[in-house]
């Protein structure tokens, strides 16, 4: 337990490493689909491949940010805006009829699924110290480590039971769920 968050280590490491899983899943979720993308949207794979490069492209950019928001604003309002338009960012991919709108909410969506590890980080350097802030760190990689593995495989499964817009209706639920979560369990480390 950590006494001045009012929350054990387990449950904060569990919703943070579930924070930090928004990056991975959002980049890969979508590998098995790019062939059927391609063709809906009529590009070639070039440009399909620039739905990744802007979006780590947002990534990139906004990790430079989120940071200093935390410290200026706090950590919790940071990270539940952060996740709000990720999930609408979310949304926009599911419903984009065209390549550059695809590209626009890609965009959207890097800039905010950052906040989930940058803030997490400064989460922890808040609430702990030395070896319990390293043991910590290491039980959020655990979990972190395991979304580059499972988002393609969870990516086909939806792209084999429906079509390449609802692995983004998956993304767009599952930051809801991870909102909701912080919202009620996450606790303000710096405010």
């Amino acid at each position: 337990m950590i006494p001045h968050l009012g929350i054990s280590k387990a449950r904060l490491a569990l919703l943070l490493g579930a924070l930090a899983m928004l990056g991975p899943f959002s980049i890969d979720t979508i590998f098995p689909a790019f062939a059927v993308m391609q063709g809906q949207l009529h590009v070639d794979k070039v440009a399909m491949q620039q739905t990744i490069s802007m979006y780590l492209l947002g990534y990139a950019g906004m990790s430079l940010f989120h940071g200093p928001l935390s410290d200026a604003l706090g950590r919790k309002p940071v990270i539940l805006a952060g996740i709000l338009v990720f999930a609408l960012a979310s949304v926009g991919c599911a419903l984009a009829e065209t390549m550059p709108q695809m590209l626009f909410f890609r965009i959207v969506q890097g800039l905010s699924a950052g906040v989930g590890l940058i803030v997490g980080r400064a989460i922890v350097r808040d609430a702990l110290d030395g070896d319990d802030a390293q043991r910590l760190m290491s039980h959020i990689s655990m979990i972190f480590g395991v979304a580059p593995a499972i988002a393609p495989i969870i990516g086909g499964w939806i792209l084999g039971w429906h079509s390449w817009q609802a692995i983004f209706w998956f993304l767009a639920v599952f930051g809801i769920l991870l909102l909701v979560a912080a919202a009620v369990a996450l606790p303000e480390s710096h405010p």
